[in-house]
């Protein structure tokens, strides 16, 4: 991706190994459970309706304020744990976190927005023709119908999607990931498996191919600009997009 992290002459040359970046996959993906259970149990736990807690479990207007909770307090420690990680040895610079695009700024926006505009039409058309009778993630827009409508629920809704997530998901996937692959494989190469696993921990088997396809056209965007900055503003206002229309 950018050849600060390829430099053999630098002290942490092998920043990022793929067995040190999947294990932060790992910790991402751990931390997203515990934190769901709890905030579920406390929830059970505090609830006074008199309901079955396995009833509770499966009402989505029960779990979804938990959940979202969950997902930003699981978010914000991952986020801790890895500003702690990337302050070492230059590592963030040296992943693109502390710089803008390599190509001019026109360039650069017309690359994300070709980029985006090709992943969405590809979503498009997977959702319309591939599998026309099945939702793409289903039970997360389940969760999100479910969520009562009050002011600071679209407020958290909003940051945890539109904020949080892409801040996360592109220092995770694009700056570790795809960095630790590219130190293997050719870019292309780098880009499918970055991707991949992208689509994978998301654990929708029917939304793989659309979340892979966009993890595509963010590890390109990537590639392309050397900036995860860049990449960052990108995703957030893909994702803000999303749930703006949604």
């Amino acid at each position: 991706m950018t050849e600060d992290v390829h430099n053999a002459s630098h002290p942490d040359h092998k920043f990022p190994t793929i067995l040190g970046a999947l294990g932060w996959v790992v910790i991402f993906l751990l931390l997203q459970v515990v934190a769901g259970v709890m905030a579920l149990g406390m929830a059970i736990g505090m609830d006074d309706s008199g309901r079955d807690p396995t009833a509770l479990a499966k009402d989505p207007s029960f779990v979804a304020v938990p959940t979202i909770l969950s997902l930003v307090a699981s978010s914000l420690v991952m986020l801790g744990l890895l500003w702690l990680h990337l302050r070492k040895e230059d590592r963030a610079a040296r992943i693109g976190l502390l710089r803008w695009s390599r190509v001019n700024l026109l360039q650069t926006i017309g690359l994300a927005i070709g980029l985006i505009a090709a992943g969405l039409a590809f979503n498009h058309l997977y959702a319309t023709y591939i599998i026309p009778d099945i939702k793409v993630q289903e039970a997360l827009r389940k969760m999100f119908e479910a969520l009562p409508d009050t002011p600071l629920n679209t407020v958290m809704l909003f940051v945890a999607i539109a904020g949080i997530a892409p801040l996360l998901e592109e220092i995770l996937f694009r700056g570790l990931v795809q960095n630790a692959l590219a130190k293997q494989l050719p870019a292309w190469a780098a880009i499918l498996g970055a991707s991949a696993i992208f689509g994978a921990v998301h654990m929708d088997y029917h939304a793989f191919p659309a979340l892979m396809a966009m993890g595509a056209v963010f590890g390109i965007l990537y590639h392309k600009t050397g900036s995860l900055r860049v990449n960052i503003v990108a995703h957030m206002v893909n994702n803000a997009a999303a749930l703006l229309l949604t």
